[in-house]
């Protein structure tokens, strides 16, 4: 009978070896574990440590009951007992990681054994090295708090000022660090939500941020600018859907000031997520072909991957935006990068996708090195059981067809398009809506090709330019091609 599915065994499996030595000196001091038959039992795992391929269930018995009959209970017993010990043991690792967690409980044990001296001693040095830190996220600003409150539980005990002014001043410390904590992770989490209603819509009602940042127009953050540069963010994603307009260069322009200024003192993950949201921001704000905007959406973009702020999915590159990413380089012929941003990547993805993702990539780049013949060998290779790629191998399929003058072709693959498209209800309908307008144009194109009126083309640029960006896939790609035909 195996052991190695057990949680004790898959705890262990965990430590490396330095941790198992120290796990091994976690069991055999007597504070933490007076039983001898538990540190027999770590010195019997420590032969098969860290594999744990010969030990099994009966090995474990005989050892420690070598006359009995096998009782699978007094096993489990064993193990179940190690297991507790085992999760205190990495508790107190987690401890010893926690400059913060230690502190607190130091000073909290003087405050508890009227040791005023020492907490006085205690206090002054870790307010110190808390001030010295320069990035303020959620942990700086919960411990300012926190020391805060830890003041004003000494104060009151130490010093018979409860019904002083000096000790309303004290409460008030405490009070305006507890907000600006709390304000901190109301906008954090606001723009959470903000970044996913790009992906799916939340339901979710935010009427307290809209609150929170009524209240920070009146009362600016000056202290810390990184909840400036929250609300300045929020601020902008008002208009993000509208028109360009001065302001919104503006605000925008201010924006990535303060970032610039501010961003030492940043969380890394934070700063993720300001990356996530501005790269969606410019990209929705360049849709109508502004040049400004477009030119900030790829420096953004080609930034959060040179300096490791793009989205993950756990310890994953994200699939589709790998696939975004090697587009938007492509579409700015900034092939190099984009070539080698493909190649470096490509191991980043989860294992299961990578291939498709990768071969998805490198017929786009063929694609857009005129290399048509490799491109569609390539695109024959990717699988389109994902409709996100059905959507990319067809839109690049009708392209290359469309470009080498093969119409006939062109238009049996806009035909069978046209069908997925009305077919498919997996897709929100903007996506349809947008693919639908992008086969039909192209569609009326190539019948202009094959022997159709020529004058049709004025309807169609008409049509064309008056529909926004948003609402047709490659938009700019048809404008070019329609200049292409003659009246």
């Amino acid at each position: 009978m195996e052991i190695t599915d057990s949680k004790l065994i898959l705890l262990i499996k965990t430590f490396n070896k330095a941790e198992f030595e120290k796990f091994e000196k976690f069991i055999n001091s007597p504070y933490f574990n007076t039983s001898e038959q538990l540190s027999g039992l770590v010195k019997l795992l420590k032969t098969d440590y860290p594999g744990f391929k010969k030990l099994s269930k009966n090995d474990i018995f005989n050892h420690f009951y070598p006359k009995q009959e096998y009782k699978d209970k007094k096993v489990r017993d064993l193990l179940s007992r190690l297991l507790e010990l085992a999760e205190v043991f990495i508790a107190q690792l987690e401890f010893e990681k926690e400059h913060t967690t230690r502190n607190f409980s130091i000073m909290n044990q003087h405050i508890e054994r009227g040791l005023d001296r020492h907490f006085k001693s205690k206090f002054r040095e870790y307010e110190k090295y808390i001030n010295s830190q320069n990035v303020i996220d959620e942990n700086y600003l919960y411990t300012k708090f926190s020391l805060a409150k830890l003041y004003r539980n000494y104060t009151d005990i130490f010093s018979n000022v409860a019904y002083e002014d000096s000790f309303s001043d004290i409460i008030y410390t405490e009070y305006e660090n507890f907000l600006n904590f709390i304000i901190y992770d109301i906008l954090n989490y606001t723009l959470v939500f903000s970044i996913r209603n790009y992906a799916i819509k939340n339901d979710i009602h935010l009427e307290f941020s809209e609150k929170v940042l009524e209240f920070l127009e009146k009362h600016p953050p000056e202290k810390y600018p990184v909840i400036n540069i929250f609300r300045m963010i929020l601020n902008i994603q008002k208009t993000e859907s509208e028109p360009v307009s001065e302001v919104d260069v503006k605000q925008y322009n201010i924006l990535i000031e303060n970032l610039d200024q501010n961003f030492q003192s940043v969380n890394k993950e934070i700063a993720r997520t300001l990356f996530v949201y501005l790269v969606n921001y410019t990209r929705l704000k360049s849709l109508g072909n502004n040049s400004f905007f477009k030119e900030e959406h790829y420096r953004l973009l080609k930034y959060s991957i040179e300096n490791d702020l793009y989205p993950k999915e756990g310890k994953y590159f994200g699939e589709a935006s790998y696939v975004i990413v090697a587009s938007t380089a492509l579409i700015n012929k900034d092939f190099e990068w984009a070539e080698d941003f493909i190649e470096k990547f490509k191991n980043e993805l989860k294992p299961e996708v990578k291939e498709n993702a990768y071969t998805m990539c490198m017929a786009n780049l063929n694609y857009r090195k005129g290399n048509y013949e490799k491109a569609l060998k390539l695109l024959v290779r990717v699988s389109i059981e994902d409709i996100y790629y059905q959507l990319k191998v067809k839109n690049l399929q009708i392209k290359i067809h469309y470009e080498l003058g093969d119409y006939e072709m062109c238009k049996s693959v806009i035909d069978s398009f046209r069908h997925f498209l009305s077919s498919s209800k997996q897709f929100p309908e903007f996506v349809r809506i947008r693919f639908v307008n992008y086969v039909n144009f192209t569609s009326r194109m190539v019948n202009i090709w094959l022997g159709g009126d020529t004058r049709n083309l004025i309807e169609i640029l008409r049509e064309l330019n008056e529909l926004p960006q948003e609402r047709v896939e490659s938009k700019s790609w048809l404008l070019a091609q329609a200049s292409k035909i003659k009246i």
